[in-house]
């Protein structure tokens, strides 16, 4: 079956949110679109990312055999990606094909509308914050990103890092990157990196096992004013294992840089000496 099924359908309904500047779709591009309306020859679209404009697919788009139901592929209120086949302005008409996609653009299409309908609700969120409306919004800003980007949620996730450069590059006002900036790093759980390592530490003096325990101590502190958090743990004397965790993978990799550093600089000031090595 081509379609979504109503019940995966749920919550991810259509918006009436135009995703892209244009108003028509482009001949051979992919849409994501809600089945309105089936008829015998065919079935009444309407387009997702377009702000709900009406779409049309023939019967011999939708059939691979004239012997099954249209029913059997679509069905009213599910969602599908059609490919485009025709587009007349001029007449307002849309033509599409649901046989023509094939199974690997349709998963990768669905990700796509997916990740920017993601980012379309955090822009709603800003917009009522802000005391506007969405659409005005994607005007101001949410078609540009589009245009220069090609993925609206992409931006949200950089902002969620700190990140805001993508969106002073396009000049959208102070005030809205804050805004947007607020509700990525509210809304959006960023993906944890990890490195892990072996640090091997010795220090033989009658107190050396308390300049170990308070190196590693240092350790952990540190990682805290680094913006990472680290774990150690022991894995056998003189061996321990560190874990460093982080949102950005630059910021994680310079702090395990660093903590090694410091592991092995204090060692060697107290007495003692000390390795940091990486986990395959």
């Amino acid at each position: 079956m081509s379609s979504v099924s109503k019940k995966s359908a749920q919550g991810q309904q259509a918006t009436a949110v135009r995703f892209y500047r244009r108003q028509y779709p482009e001949v051979g591009e992919l849409v994501v679109g809600t089945v309105k309306r089936i008829e015998e020859h065919g079935a009444y679209i309407t387009l997702d990312e377009y702000g709900g404009v009406e779409a049309y697919v023939p019967i011999n788009e939708i059939l691979q055999s004239w012997f099954r139901n249209i029913k059997d592929y679509l069905k009213v209120g599910s969602k599908a990606v059609f490919k485009v086949m025709r587009v007349d302005p001029r007449r307002g008409l849309i033509d599409l094909s649901l046989r023509r996609v094939r199974d690997e653009e349709k998963e990768r299409k669905f990700n796509e509308w997916k990740r920017n309908l993601r980012a379309v609700k955090l822009l709603e969120m800003v917009a009522q914050r802000m005391g506007t409306d969405v659409n005005r919004l994607m005007e101001e800003v949410g078609w540009g990103i589009m245009e220069y980007y090609g993925d609206l949620y992409s931006v949200f996730e950089e902002a969620a890092k700190g990140n805001v450069d993508p969106l002073v590059k396009l000049g959208v006002r102070r005030e809205l990157i804050d805004e947007i900036a607020k509700i990525a790093k509210e809304r959006i759980e960023l993906p944890k990196v990890t490195i892990v390592g072996v640090v091997r530490i010795i220090n033989l003096k009658p107190n050396g096992v308390e300049y170990i325990r308070k190196i590693l101590e240092e350790a952990v502190n540190e990682a805290g004013k680094l913006g990472v958090t680290a774990r150690i743990y022991t894995i056998g004397p003189p061996r321990y294992r560190i874990e460093v965790t982080g949102d950005d993978p630059k910021r994680v990799e310079d702090a395990f840089g660093r903590l090694s550093s410091l592991i092995i600089n204090e060692a060697k000031a107290n007495g003692g000496e000390a390795s940091v090595s990486r986990s395959q």
